[in-house]
């Protein structure tokens, strides 16, 4: 297979998880948010609280804020910020225009706390795998990003600023209870999306001090089919030369490890790190 029909293949792949991701996100706001007043911040937050006002469904109010907010991009930031943000922002758009008006039948739930916590959920998973494809539901990170870009804030913490202004603004307009269930909301929905994003491509970073060095090489390398390298060291106190073993593993072969080091080894040092991000050989690429 060409290079050509893998970066194919990457692209096609792509689209599937976003239009997945934009498919949870907007199930969320037309089933869980929207029928119990609640924002989790952003376009969706802004088009619920117009909306009380004017009464235009979410879903137009959706497609005309994020249509503005990528003219915006676009006059001032160029075409940078990609494709897949216009296919993902406008396509959040539409499918919550069209869950609203062809396949509503109610919401899930009428409970505040069990809406916040379950349509977060759902929400942030939906968002983490749009963000984990490199591509962003648009809205408040696009305003976020043009903020950081002219007025020279931080970024994550201007998107943060806007969707709690956003909340505020929700605050006065539907009551202090649900205003504080929203808060929650952009709580919850922020934590699970850095959950979802972390927890695709994240692995165990291992470091091993033994005496039975050789057979628990032997073992990353042939049994856990493994790479592993030896880092040359010395004991502080000792200072006695030593070699420590470094690898990087799923957290299914860490604990095949740890049993063997237990089996093997009794007086090993183990020491054990989440590492977020792992790309290279043996491990699957992006794309």
């Amino acid at each position: 297979m060409g290079a050509n029909d893998r970066s194919i293949k990457g692209i096609i792949k792509d689209y599937i998880l976003i239009t997945i991701g934009i498919l949870m996100t907007a199930a969320s706001i037309v089933y869980v948010f929207n029928p119990n007043r609640l924002a989790a911040g952003g376009v969706q937050g802004i088009a619920l609280a117009l909306g009380s006002f004017t009464g235009i469904p979410t879903g137009i109010l959706m497609i005309a804020i994020n249509a503005l907010l990528l003219l915006a991009a676009f006059l001032l930031m160029g075409k940078g910020f990609g494709e897949k943000t216009l296919y993902s922002s406008l396509g959040l758009s539409v499918a919550v225009y069209f869950l609203e008006s062809r396949l509503y039948h109610g919401p899930l739930t009428d409970d505040l706390l069990l809406g916040s916590i379950f349509g977060s959920a759902l929400m942030g998973v939906g968002v983490g795998i749009i963000l984990n494809r490199g591509a962003s539901i648009g809205g408040t990170s696009l305003i976020g990003t043009i903020i950081n870009r002219y007025l020279h804030f931080e970024q994550v913490g201007s998107i943060v600023a806007v969707d709690c202004l956003v909340t505020l603004f929700s605050l006065f307009t539907f009551g202090v209870e649900i205003g504080l269930y929203q808060l929650l909301s952009v709580y919850l929905c922020g934590a699970v999306i850095n959950k979802v994003i972390d927890g695709f491509s994240s692995r165990k970073e291992v470091m091993v001090i033994a005496n039975e060095k050789r057979s628990i090489m032997e073992f990353i390398m042939k049994d856990l089919n493994r790479g592993a390298t030896l880092i040359k060291g010395r004991g502080a106190y000792t200072g006695i030369d030593n070699e420590i073993i470094y690898s990087i593993l799923t957290r299914r072969e860490f604990i095949r490890l740890k049993l063997f080091i237990e089996q093997h080894d009794k007086g090993a040092f183990l020491s054990v790190n989440t590492v977020t991000e792992v790309s290279g050989e043996g491990f699957s690429r992006r794309g």
